[in-house]
């Protein structure tokens, strides 16, 4: 079978010569699977509409990547959508001629900084991970390439500026709150820092867009375990596809002028694709972490003692299904900022992608630090809950109890515990003494602060291990379903 390139994908008409013509209109840094299967697929989608006309240059962030799989592949590779949309299963794939360059400023400095001379460029995209946007102490004016992100963007924009050339629309898609004003923050530190000047400063300013996002698609990855069959069914070899859910989300937010200028530059409504502008983020990022990650760290600790391993089971089951849509629509939804139809909206949407029958979500996985976890996604719904007078959300309280005795060593090697030694220790040290459930709560190493000053908390809790301990978690379930 013939290896995905150029050429062949002509020959079998999936592409023409022209698309690797088009000029290159968006840098972004980052080259793994999330954004491709993200921005990349949606300039596809742009261009498959004749609304964008133009191509990405891909940066490789790190010194060891993948630029070089993309190239040998004339930077080709193909998304493969499976799941669920309106009830209805997806599948479907398509390929991907949308990166028209790559660079690796780890061998081609000039190479890298050059990327900034064309003034049809008009638009940096970034996925570098969370710590992507700290600034590296290591980094100096005169380091080549500089360790951080934030400084090697400095280098880009100073080459800009250099050229009296206008800014960048600049969308940071790190998974971290207000991504781009850290962004921001770090490329005026880099600048000051690098003794660049207040010109270069008020340019930055005044001639570039910052805006905040939150980015939204489950994307499993390459799929390694049924390539060879994929590449069966495509008609070539394709190593670099990538496999991702239909949904997807985009959220960008800055003032009315940023939100006219992402709406003229990426013009993905017209072409039917979920991009909300707004004047703030917060709201829906709420809405993810409590609507889809917070159900999924309740199936951690809950489902997990009742014996289910994937998400997929739970939502298989009907009383897990009623438990968690419960939970959802009586503890989580009556708590949020966000008008409650939207909200349930997108509460059907988050079902609708637990039933994903194509991706297999191990339990256990998202059991991974569970702590941290409960803290960011579901702690915060009960302060919410018994501060505005609705009482204890029972089924999120259910977790907490479960994650206690989990946590507490109490079922073996039945669930899987994975997290820091120290937290582990904590709740170790707490199980081996009298009033466990009131020892951890207090513990605020843990929670951040002292959650037995929480009414009847410490109460509810420890009503729940009893019964855990006399019946187990099932008729607990059954109860709350």
């Amino acid at each position: 079978m013939q290896r995905l390139q150029e050429a062949e994908a002509i020959r079998l008409g999936l592409t023409d010569s022209k698309a690797a013509r088009r000029p290159i209109r968006v840098i972004q840094f980052g080259e793994g699977n999330f954004l491709r299967a993200f921005v990349d697929w949606i300039v596809q989608q742009l261009n498959d509409k004749g609304l964008f006309g133009g191509n990405v240059a891909v940066v490789q962030p790190l010194e060891y990547g993948r630029v070089q799989a993309l190239e040998d592949q004339d930077r080709l590779y193909t998304v493969i959508l499976e799941g669920l949309k309106d009830g209805r299963p997806v599948r479907s794939h398509e390929l991907v001629d949308s990166i028209g360059r790559t660079v690796n400023p780890y061998r081609d400095w000039e190479g890298y900084l050059a990327l900034a001379d064309d003034p049809e460029t008009q638009i940096i995209i970034s996925n570098t991970t969370e710590a992507g946007i700290a600034v590296d102490d290591a980094d100096t004016v005169a380091t080549q390439p500089p360790v951080g992100y934030p400084a090697k963007l400095a280098h880009l924009l100073k080459r800009r500026f250099d050229k009296s050339l206008p800014g960048f629309l600049i969308v940071p898609c790190e998974l971290i709150a207000e991504n781009g004003l850290a962004l921001h923050r770090a490329l005026i530190e880099v600048a000051t820092r690098f003794g660049w000047g207040q010109d270069f400063i008020d340019w930055l300013d005044r001639e570039n867009t910052f805006v905040c996002t939150l980015v939204d698609r489950i994307v499993p990855g390459y799929p390694r375990d049924d390539a060879e069959e994929l590449w069966g069914k495509l008609g070539y070899e394709d190593r670099n596809m990538v496999k991702a859910e239909p949904f997807l989300l985009w959220v960008v937010a800055g003032d009315q002028a940023a939100q006219r200028k992402v709406e003229e530059l990426i013009p993905a409504r017209k072409a039917g694709i979920d991009l909300v502008t707004c004047d703030a983020v917060q709201p829906y990022r709420e809405r993810k972490v409590y609507l889809l990650n917070g159900p999924h760290t309740t199936m951690a600790q809950v489902a997990r003692l009742a014996g289910f391993r994937t998400v997929g089971e739970v939502m298989a089951d009907k009383t897990m299904r009623s438990f968690i849509t419960r939970e959802m629509e009586e503890e989580i939804i009556p708590v949020q900022s966000l008008p409650r139809e939207e909200l349930e909206n997108f509460a059907a949407a988050v079902r609708e992608r637990f039933d994903n029958p194509f991706i297999r979500h191990s339990l256990d996985s998202i059991g991974l630090n569970s702590v941290s976890k409960f803290v960011a996604r579901l702690l915060p719904l009960i302060n919410a809950n018994a501060e505005q007078g609705r009482g204890l959300p029972k089924r999120i309280v259910l977790a907490l109890s479960c994650l206690l005795w989990i946590y507490g060593g109490r079922t073996g090697d039945a669930v899987r515990i994975q997290d820091d030694p120290e937290v582990i220790d904590t709740f170790r040290r707490a199980a081996d003494r009298d009033d466990y459930a009131r020892r951890v709560l207090s513990a605020t190493s843990l929670w951040g602060h002292d959650l037995t000053r929480i009414e009847g908390l410490v109460d509810a809790v420890r009503s729940d291990l009893n019964r855990i301990a006399d019946e187990g978690v099932q008729p607990l379930i059954d109860r709350l379903a």
